[in-house]
């Protein structure tokens, strides 16, 4: 069985939050994938040669900080670039500050950089299709709001869901404005023989669920190993 290591290398609140809010889609998870759980840089290198290992979520921002994990992420590019699947998701963005997060990108030789914080409604775009395949794409809701950390600096192929020129800001506070149309929450990019994905979304919408769980089965499929 395709095995999903989650990578949690967060302090306690986050491991709290993530138990909490996350609990549903770890079970969704487990029900199709032998799962796994890694808690320090020790516990993950043992694994990365695996060859059942198919995917890695990184459900919190503890990658992006200590002298210890440099190393680790280094590692995890050149994971990904064999032909694995790295996805930053969950808590990620919500625990992430924002020069952690561009130096770790850069770490894997990605130009991705903290973008706007906000709600808006994205609709699923247009060229991930292609990557996604036909049945995955009908899967995902065509449309849906979310608070996201969005990317910027991402390949518009690579754009999982976008704003359009119609798109506002949603807030109860602040009067609505117009989106940033090159910002996108969430990104799914070729890295090396592998993938890349992030999932900004900090509210754990159903529609985002569905796109992890969409990119898990394209990690673990046969077509992700042709394409090795």
């Amino acid at each position: 069985m395709a095995q999903v290591l989650f990578l949690r290398l967060g302090d306690g609140m986050q491991t709290s939050i993530f138990d909490d809010l996350y609990q549903g889609l770890c079970d969704e998870i487990s029900q199709k994938y032998s799962t796994v759980q890694a808690r320090s840089a020790a516990d993950v290198r043992p694994l990365l040669s695996a060859s059942s290992l198919k995917a890695i979520l990184v459900v919190d921002g503890g990658l992006t900080v200590g002298k210890e994990h440099i190393a680790l992420q280094k590692q995890l590019s050149s994971y990904a670039q064999a032909g694995g699947t790295i996805i930053f998701c969950c808590l990620f963005s919500s625990f992430s500050r924002p020069p952690d997060f561009d130096r770790m990108f850069r770490s894997f030789g990605l130009p991705w950089e903290f973008g706007n914080y906000h709600r808006t409604t994205f609709y699923l775009g247009q060229n991930i299709k292609s990557v996604l395949g036909h049945q995955r794409s009908i899967e995902l809701e065509r449309e849906y709001s979310m608070k996201a950390v969005h990317l910027k600096n991402t390949p518009v192929d690579s754009r999982v869901y976008v704003p359009l020129e119609q798109s506002r800001t949603q807030s109860m506070v602040f009067a609505p404005t117009a989106v940033d149309q090159e910002e996108t929450p969430a990104a799914f990019s070729k890295h090396g023989s592998g993938w890349i994905g992030y999932v900004g979304d900090v509210n754990n919408e159903q529609g985002s669920r569905a796109l992890i769980m969409a990119l898990l089965d394209l990690a673990t499929s046969t077509e992700a190993s042709a394409a090795k």
